[in-house]
């Protein structure tokens, strides 16, 4: 989704992207953080500049990676909605494919424009699972071997048998998820409602526009853009356009985005003991967490050797908390996500830190440490050998953060890999290119 915007500072036109969090202009070179109120506010352009009135209508949009812990195992995916916000049946349901083929703007104050208030609150049961319980025959293809004659021979008989099978959701995650309002225009001519894009008749009838409220442009719709300057040192933060961390190599900080502006990050450098010298080039970001789990036994480290059924000698003093969870905190593919935040946890990393930022690039920090914590029950059921005995204590989980810290770990490259030597985990470099999209 491409969103048209002008630079606050010099008036150039700026396109941005849904995930962006900083606004760079190509222009006067200006870098600036973007922070709604709430959530961002979108609208379409009419197609006729001229028109004396138009009623623009709400849409919830929502997109994120989702997560589902089932029988079958834990499958993953894109999910990309978006529902009428209003109780009409005179308006589409959804937009369709026009927040991915037409580029949009925030809203913005005009004399002839009313907007249609949402009526419908967004609740995250919109894009869950309809049912919790499916089922669904199957089709079984067994071989049974059946003694024939008194040589002792064996005939393989194949058999093919109907089965029905029940699929039952246990949990679901959405991780690296955002929300936003849009509003398409419509207009009203000879007591018919039209598109305001494709100048067509909605449908037929009296104008029912009158029957909704409807509301001006109000300030607080409005983006707030901060500067990006280190609030301790006052020098430029080193981010790409979706980072949602900045980085400060004058006074060696971190400072988080948030809707009260920015916020301190605790951060650490993992030492390598394995990279090779000079093989590191980048380093990638990942979030520790210290959690506290209610509903399963989950507060040292042996306790995810059990978990796991790990091939290891339970050492006694991993019978003493805390137990920190790893998950990636740039943005890749959803499968990818899952096995890196697995190998992670399980390596358990306690190797030397330093507390200076790294000299060599780091990937953008664009998943935030909600974002992690949402997904830790996904990665724990992913940990968790037994399934069957673990997937249904899962609505009962409780999870409580009580510390995050940002770690950098080197990574060295190959033609079509980054690999970490000290956790001997790698992943293909299309993975990250991939995982940008989301």
């Amino acid at each position: 989704m491409r969103i048209e915007h002008q630079c606050p500072q010099c008036g150039a036109p700026v396109v941005l992207e849904e995930t962006d969090r900083l606004l760079t202009c190509d222009f006067c070179k200006t870098k600036l953080c973007m922070q709604p109120r709430d959530y961002f506010r979108y609208c379409f352009t009419p197609s006729d500049p001229f028109l004396e009135e138009v009623i623009y209508v709400p849409y919830w949009r929502f997109r994120g990676v989702h997560y589902t812990c089932r029988t079958s195992g834990i499958a993953n995916g894109i999910v990309d909605k978006t529902f009428l916000a209003v109780e009409s049946e005179h308006f589409t349901q959804t937009l369709g494919l026009r927040p991915q083929t037409l580029k949009l703007r925030f809203v913005q104050p005009a004399d002839n424009a009313r907007f249609i208030p949402p009526g419908i609150p967004f609740e995250k049961s919109f894009v869950e699972a309809k049912r919790d319980v499916t089922y669904e025959t199957v089709t079984v293809h067994e071989t049974r071997f059946v003694r024939r004659g008194t040589q002792g021979d064996y005939a393989e008989i194949p058999i093919t048998r109907k089965e029905l099978r029940e699929e039952r959701i246990y949990h679901e995650a959405f991780v690296a998820d955002t929300m936003s309002l849009i509003y398409t225009p419509m207009f009203v001519r000879n007591g018919r409602f039209h598109d305001a894009i494709l100048n067509e008749v909605l449908f037929d009838g009296p104008p029912v526009y009158e029957s909704f409220p409807y509301e001006i442009f109000s300030g607080g719709w409005a983006v707030n853009f901060l500067p990006t300057l280190c609030p301790e040192c006052g020098w430029n933060t080193l981010a790409e356009r979706d980072s949602c961390v900045l980085l400060c190599n004058t006074c060696n900080s971190a400072w988080e985005t948030g809707g009260q502006g920015l916020k301190r990050v605790g951060f650490r450098t993992a030492l390598s003991t394995k990279a090779a010298e000079g093989s590191v080039r980048q380093y990638l970001p990942f979030w520790r967490l210290k959690v506290e789990v209610e509903g399963l036994k989950l507060d040292c480290y042996a306790d995810v050797v059990r978990l796991g059924t790990l091939p290891r000698v339970i050492q006694p003093g991993w019978e003493e908390p805390p137990l920190f969870f790893w998950t990636p905190a740039f943005r890749i593919t959803p499968a990818v996500y899952r096995r890196m935040s697995k190998q992670f946890t399980i390596a358990n990393f306690s190797g030397e830190f330093d507390d200076r930022l790294p000299s060599a690039p780091i990937q953008s920090i664009n998943l935030t440490a909600e974002d992690a914590l949402d997904s830790l029950t996904t990665i724990i059921a992913d940990l968790a050998i037994n399934k069957r005995k673990v997937l249904p204590l899962l609505p009962g989980i409780k999870i409580a953060l009580r510390e995050a810290l940002l770690v950098f770990f080197p990574v060295s490259e190959t033609d079509h890999e980054y690999v970490q030597p000290d956790i001997r985990c790698s992943f293909l470099k299309n993975a990250l290119e991939q995982g940008k999209n989301i």
